[in-house]
């Protein structure tokens, strides 16, 4: 079983449960995009902590969320359960889980009944709850905690590949002194995060390349599957607007590999307008399978303040199945480190995905006059952070994030550009530009503003052939 930080949350809503059961107990939802492990990983922690667990998957047993959601108290699902599962249902020591919710929303309503009657533990798990949640009469605010699944990042890909958190803990002290690694080590991690960017963090994917040793054609062929299962979701689920999703969806890999991956509508028709698609790439956002990153017209604490969301960027979720919608050869080149292609966009999108893991929201600064820096980023204390994403030799060449350090009334302290360069720094007047390699992305994700810890809850109800790189300590 792969080692998810997701298990630590679960661990922690468990202890709430027994310990807290009078004053906080609360059901868990646990929402976001196919094939990012949900059901497996519930299912393995539930067998070591639960005497009996009853799972109701409502894609399979459409005819139970036809019963259960005709009920009207706890009284009349706890009834409905025990006939379906065909044996009384435990207090105390049972966990009831609901799995692919979006297949009956309106279930979701009888969270408060049952989290009120307080016999068993319950987690509901779904894929598209971001774009079904409009279907649901009444959210049961206070009663759930809401949590949300992506593709493994950066640091679970590093354990799935065996790396220790003592090899982790070098990068994460380099990060912080800002002094580069052992030249052997930083180039074992520069060869792994290549592999990461190949393989992605979808677990299914990734378990793949451990079971087959190792290889990338057959990791390719799943994540071909996995692209092809998100399109058929936009046919199924999005109704009318199934043509202009899968537009986007289809359009997404193109618009990235332009010199600039600012969306553009007129990808999808000319003369469009944001207005006729926005609901449309809302959707594809709340299925958890893009990141938008919006543009900031002035880098000034709060950011929120100017977000232009007309204007954006659209990632991938999964940087993996990313790359497996380009030609193989683009796969190759990047494995092999070829200095002759530009992978910017794929750094990037790379970037992104570990900023979104760890709820760092997206955001890119773009000026007509001093230019576009890939990101910007907040801290607590109320501090701007540009970022730049670099791929070539030339990654201290950056005249927007320079242009940002020299305007006084922005009040820019410093900047960070990415590349798979080893640390350096230097300085702009009396401003430090530190030039980090692109696996400490997580370092910097770990440091800057999340959002609220209710953000989900609120995303919710608004709805709208290779051998892996062996690393060692030198």
């Amino acid at each position: 079983m792969l080692k998810r930080k997701m298990t630590q949350t679960l661990e922690s809503w468990h202890n709430n449960q027994l310990f807290n059961r009078d004053t906080t107990h609360k059901a868990l939802i646990i929402d976001g995009a196919r094939q990012t492990g949900k059901t497996y990983l519930i299912r393995c922690f539930a067998q070591d902590r639960y005497h009996d667990v009853v799972e109701i998957n409502f894609f399979e047993q459409s005819d139970a969320a036809a019963l259960i959601e005709q009920c009207k108290s706890a009284q009349e699902i706890i009834a409905v359960l025990s006939l379906l599962v065909g044996h009384e249902i435990q207090p105390r020591n049972t966990l009831v889980f609901f799995d692919e919710i979006q297949e009956a929303p309106q279930l979701i309503t009888h969270v408060k009944f049952l989290v009120e009657d307080g016999r068993f533990d319950l987690i509901l798990s779904g894929s598209l709850l971001g774009v079904q949640i409009k279907h649901i009469a009444s959210f049961p605010v206070g009663y759930a905690q809401i949590e949300h699944m992506y593709p493994l990042d950066f640091e679970e890909f590093c354990w799935s590949q065996g790396v220790t958190e003592d090899l982790l803990d070098v990068v994460r002290e380099a990060y912080r002194n800002k002094t580069p690694l052992p030249d052997n080590l930083h180039d074992q991690f520069v060869r792994l995060y290549r592999l990461y960017q190949i393989v992605g963090g979808m677990p299914e994917v990734v378990q793949k390349y451990l079971d087959t040793k190792y290889d990338l054609g057959a990791v390719r062929a799943l994540q071909e599957s996995i692209v092809e299962q998100y399109r058929f979701d936009a046919s199924k689920y999005s109704e009318e607007r199934s043509l202009q999703i899968r537009s986007i969806f289809d359009a997404l890999p193109a618009e990235l590999a332009k010199e600039n991956k600012r969306f553009q509508l007129k990808a999808l028709k000319q003369k469009a307008v944001f207005d006729r698609y926005a609901n449309d790439f809302a959707w594809l956002v709340g299925a958890g399978v893009a990141y938008k990153c919006n543009c900031v017209n002035e880098p000034v604490f709060p950011l929120q303040r100017t977000e232009d969301r007309r204007k954006f960027k659209l990632y991938s979720s999964d940087t993996g199945l990313l790359l497996a919608q380009y030609p193989v050869g683009v796969s190759l080149n990047l494995l092999e480190g070829s200095r002759s292609v530009n992978f910017g966009a794929i750094y990037e999108n790379a970037v992104a995905q570990e900023l979104a893991c760890k709820n760092v929201p997206l955001r890119y600064y773009h000026n007509n006059r001093r230019g576009e820096v890939d990101f910007i980023v907040e801290t607590d204390e109320g501090a701007v952070v540009p970022l730049e994403v670099k791929s070539g030799k030339d990654y201290k060449r950056h005249v927007a994030l320079t242009n940002l350090l020299r305007e006084e009334s922005f009040d820019i302290q410093e900047a960070l550009v990415l590349s798979e360069a080893n640390i350096s720094a230097t300085q702009k007047g009396s401003k430090p530009i530190y030039y980090l390699p692109l696996y400490m992305t997580f370092c910097i994700a770990n440091q800057v503003t999340k959002r609220s810890t209710d953000s989900h809850a609120h995303s919710l109800l608004s709805a709208v052939d290779g051998t892996p790189p062996s690393i060692t300590r030198p």
